[in-house]
């Protein structure tokens, strides 16, 4: 929704004025904001599969690839998944770092969402069915 917002707001006049921001809600879009709670085992054990994931799918090579100099060096996986490539962490290490990071973002993102105004929460276990009563919505 955040993307579409700021291509909209982007957006300039013929005559190259800037137009007034827009939002999805000011064109008549609607909108639902939903945040999805799961309990802490459950986001626990996800973020545990995640990170075998990046790991198994080539992190420490990407990182490499990209270098510490990248704007994208900063984001979660990549500073340890660069020391781990230079020789700093053991493999056991680089997996519990990487946890901790992931972990540590989730719950920044689900302190954000908390003060998100008209902001929907959904159990994990209702999606489908907040996604069924939600057909033909718009």
């Amino acid at each position: 929704m955040r993307a579409l917002e700021i291509a909209l707001s982007r957006e300039r006049a013929s005559d190259g004025a800037s137009e007034p921001r827009r939002s999805l809600r000011s064109l008549g879009i609607p909108v639902l904001k939903v945040a999805i709670d799961t309990d802490d085992a459950t986001l626990e054990a996800r973020i545990a599969a995640r990170v075998d994931g990046m790991l198994a799918a080539g992190l420490v090579a990407e990182a490499e690839r990209i270098g510490n100099e990248a704007v994208a060096a900063d984001a979660v996986g990549y500073p340890q998944a660069l020391a781990y490539s230079g020789g700093l962490l053991t493999f056991d290490e680089l997996r519990t770092l990487l946890i901790r990071a992931t972990r540590r973002y989730a719950k920044r993102q689900r302190t954000w969402f908390r003060g998100e105004p008209e902001m929907r929460r959904v159990a994990h276990d209702d999606v489908a069915g907040l996604a069924a009563s939600l057909r033909g919505w718009a």
